[in-house]
């Protein structure tokens, strides 16, 4: 079997590819934490992994081919973020049965898995010292401790559903390579979804957050508005009506997104509506969806075509209708 390993991954690269057990752990150690693998199946290994984005945050897909199981030698540094998968793996976090995938397992604990012949998964990694960084903006201090995650991510909870659906549009993006051809893009995405993590998914420091929160301008504006806009995305919004929704003023609401997110709520709105249409998109040219690009427009608040074109492109490096053409991945 053909095999490609390199020892650095680059966006759009096959890490490695191949049936040699010994190399793919080397470069997985690399890209992760060192950790024992074993091949518990009867079919021969025949791994895939991909790198679909490395920059301040990194994305990748990852199959064996084979049964594996995957024991730690020493925690991860990083956050991981499984973000969905296919066939059947199951993980255990410092002990406890955890769903596979949503998941995200924080630096610092041990995880043990197991996946079936048939699975692949796609996920996140966020370096520590991002999520640091954002506490920091938000506080004024870093952490003296890990944030740690509560490791099944439920997407029934509006602010996870939401967090989730960015995150794979984001990972989606970057498969189809329009992250490469957008540095703006690339530098928004890594941040909100860093950012908005912290917002969407509980973890060791949300009561601290809340509390700075409650102390300047009550329990959580941000999160608030950001929760209302991406359940809104798809109708009228002004300004007034997010700021409303944060049960907060509009000046408030503005200074804290620039202060916590480095944008305006109006931008973050647009963005929430440019992610859907992107991913209404992705759908119609994958066979999954119908519709015209002037109707996925219009749904998305986006009535003036040319504006909604501007936008996008600027958003993901190519036109709506570059992307409507897109041959699906294999």
């Amino acid at each position: 079997m053909e095999e490609n390993a390199e020892s650095t991954a680059k966006a759009g690269d096959v890490v490695y590819a191949g049936d040699n057990p010994d190399r793919l752990h080397i470069v997985l150690n690399q890209a992760f934490t060192p950790h024992g693998m074993d091949l518990v199946g009867r079919r021969s290994l025949d791994a895939d992994f991909t790198a679909l984005h490395v920059g301040r945050i990194a994305a990748y897909d990852l199959s064996y081919g084979t049964d594996v199981e995957v024991t730690p030698v020493r925690p991860p540094e990083q956050y991981v973020i499984r973000i969905g998968h296919a066939g059947r793996a199951s993980l255990d976090v410092q002990g406890d049965p955890t769903p596979f995938s949503p998941s995200v397992v924080s630096p610092g604990l041990v995880v043990t898995g197991r996946w079936d012949a048939d699975t692949r998964t796609r996920f996140l990694c966020i370096p520590r010292r991002l999520v640091d960084q954002a506490v920091r903006t938000q506080t004024g201090e870093v952490p003296e401790k890990t944030v740690v995650f509560e490791a099944a991510m439920r997407e029934d909870r509006p602010e996870t559903g939401a967090w989730l659906h960015l995150a794979r549009t984001f990972a989606r993006t970057a498969a189809n390579g329009a992250l490469a051809q957008s540095p703006q893009a690339v530098a928004h995405f890594e941040q909100l979804l860093v950012h908005s993590l912290l917002a969407a998914q509980p973890h060791s420091m949300a009561s601290a957050l809340d509390r700075d929160r409650t102390h300047t301008y009550g329990p959580g504006p941000v999160r608030r508005a950001m929760t209302f806009c991406e359940e809104n995305a798809h109708r009228p919004v002004s300004v007034g009506d997010i700021a409303a929704a944060a049960r907060v003023g509009v000046r408030t609401l503005q200074a804290e997104f620039r202060r916590r997110l480095g944008i305006t709520p109006m931008r973050y709105l647009r963005q929430v509506r440019l992610a859907g249409a992107h991913a209404d998109l992705l759908g119609i040219a994958e066979g999954r969806a119908t519709g015209t690009i002037a109707e996925v427009a219009n749904r998305w608040g986006f009535p003036r075509r040319r504006y909604f074109t501007t936008m996008y492109e600027r958003m993901y490096g190519r036109r709506p209708s570059e992307t409507v053409r897109e041959k699906p991945p294999a």
